[in-house]
Parts: C-alpha cells; sequence; structure tokens
C-alpha cells in the first residue's frame, strides 16, 4: 500500500495517524472534481424531486420547502436556527420559505415555553394528508441515489459524505 511505503521511507513508527497529517505528506497533482460533481449532484436532483412532486400533485412545493417538510418530519418543534442548521439554508433564504409555507398552511409557527423571543417551527394537520405521498417520493429518491451501490457500502458512503460535510463547516466557520 502506498501509505505503508512513505511511512517506511520517513522511518514513521506510529502508522496511526490522522487524515491532516497524509495530506501533509501527499500533495494533490491536479484538483479534485468533487465541488463540481457535488453541485451537478444537487441540480440534477432538485429537478428530479421537482418532477416527481408535479407527478404526484405536490408541484407547488420546490425542493428547498421539500428540504425543511423533511427536517420537521423527522423532528417536529423545532427552532428556526436548528432547523436552518438541519436544512444548510440561510437564515434569509430559510424565512422566506418558512413564509411561504406558512402560506399554504403546511407549517405553523409557535412561541416557545421556554423562550419567549423563540418560535418552533411545526407541521400542520394539511401536510400530513400529503405526507405519505412525500414519503414515497423521497423513498424513491433514495432508491435512484444508491441504484447499483451494495447495499453494505451505503452507509459507508453517507460517513464520507458527513465528513467533507464536517470539513466545510469546520472550514467556513474560520
Amino acid at each position: 500500500m502506498v501509505y505503508l511505503k512513505i511511512f517506511r521511507k520517513r522511518n514513521i513508527r506510529n502508522r496511526k495517524i490522522f487524515i491532516s497529517e497524509i495530506y501533509a505528506i501527499f500533495e494533490m497533482k491536479k484538483p479534485s472534481k468533487i465541488g463540481l460533481y457535488v453541485a451537478k449532484i444537487h441540480q440534477t436532483s432538485d429537478r428530479l424531486f421537482s418532477k416527481k412532486l408535479k407527478e404526484n400533485n405536490l408541484a407547488d412545493l420546490n425542493p428547498s420547502q421539500g428540504r425543511v417538510l423533511f427536517a420537521l418530519r423527522e423532528q417536529d418543534l423545532i427552532s428556526i436556527q436548528e432547523l436552518a442548521n438541519r436544512t444548510s439554508l440561510s437564515n434569509s433564504t430559510l424565512t422566506v420559505v418558512l413564509d411561504k409555507l406558512e402560506a399554504k398552511k403546511l407549517i405553523e409557527r409557535t412561541n416557545s415555553k421556554e423562550d419567549r423571543r423563540k418560535y418552533l417551527i411545526k407541521l400542520k394537520k394539511e401536510f400530513y394528508e400529503d405526507l405519505e405521498i412525500y414519503n414515497k417520493i423521497i423513498l424513491e429518491m433514495s432508491r435512484i441515489y444508491y441504484e447499483g451501490f451494495p447495499f453494505e457500502e451505503i452507509e459507508e458512503f453517507e460517513d464520507k459524505l458527513l465528513i467533507i460535510l464536517n470539513n466545510l463547516e469546520r472550514h467556513e466557520k474560520l
């Protein structure tokens, strides 16, 4: 393995080093295409998701609204800040999305019992009528994403994506 050859050449006894130390050893010879691939995946996924929403008479939802509804479906009654973190939407974008979802009577803002200055967001009954259809679309999208993946590699792949996301979020805060 390439890593072990480098370690032997440098007389490194401890072979358990961190990824950041490996990157210090290696220089990338050409730029990675991950940014391009992620952007293409995001755009293509949004177009396909919008198409599936239209096919199921949920055309008045856009992908950003779908992301918010998906996050609320996972945990209802969460703060706007927590929702922004879960959806990776900026506060200004999230505010617009919440306003539109509230106008469609799909969500409701309620005051927090612990902090009256804070609003909590929850799904309304009107959305639960479409929830089964929406869940079906999400499952279909998941099947499309992982088409051709061996089952045992899906969790590992998602773990790698999470590492990349954490790296980006950490550097964004610097």
